[in-house]
């Protein structure tokens, strides 16, 4: 026998689409997680970039970033992401994929890890950074990474 609600009879066919609906929510759910989280490593990577910029222009030393990061978490006191240790740690992430030794060709393949070293959580991308010394393990992580993410999103 169907489930009744209020003058509606619940049957299979409504059981069926109800699920679809739910899965739609769920995937699109997903998929904005997935673009907030490549919008704040892009806002990262920004700011990564304009603290390498900042230090090597303008002759600032470490001691600004305790400033920034007094400034920024009083002006987004809801917001994490703005101490000094994580401020320093958007500073290693960008100097690393921007130096000479990670074996990348300047813009052919920079653009690339860019958006693919975006499209992994910020926690994957610290545990890569600080648990693999050696810069082909860092790819090789990286690359697993993708792939694991690609199969998800698919």
């Amino acid at each position: 026998m169907a489930d009744r609600e209020v003058g509606f009879v619940v049957d299979d066919e409504y059981k069926a689409w109800i699920e679809n609906i739910k899965d739609r929510i769920k995937h699109s759910q997903i998929k904005a997680s997935v673009k907030v989280n490549y919008e704040l490593l892009d806002l990262y990577w920004d700011i990564g970039r304009d603290i390498v910029a900042k230090q090597k222009n303008a002759k600032w030393g470490e001691a600004f970033l305790a400033t920034m990061s007094k400034d920024l978490r009083k002006t987004f006191p809801n917001m994490s992401g703005f101490s000094v240790q994580n401020l320093k740690s958007i500073r290693y992430w960008y100097k690393f994929y921007n130096s000479n030794e990670n074996g990348l060709q300047p813009v052919s393949q920079m653009e690339l890890v860019e958006k693919l070293v975006k499209s992994i959580s910020w926690g994957h991308n610290q545990r890569i950074m600080y648990k693999c010394k050696i810069s082909q393990k860092r790819y090789f992580m990286r690359r697993k990474r993708w792939i694991t993410v690609g199969a998800e999103l698919s």
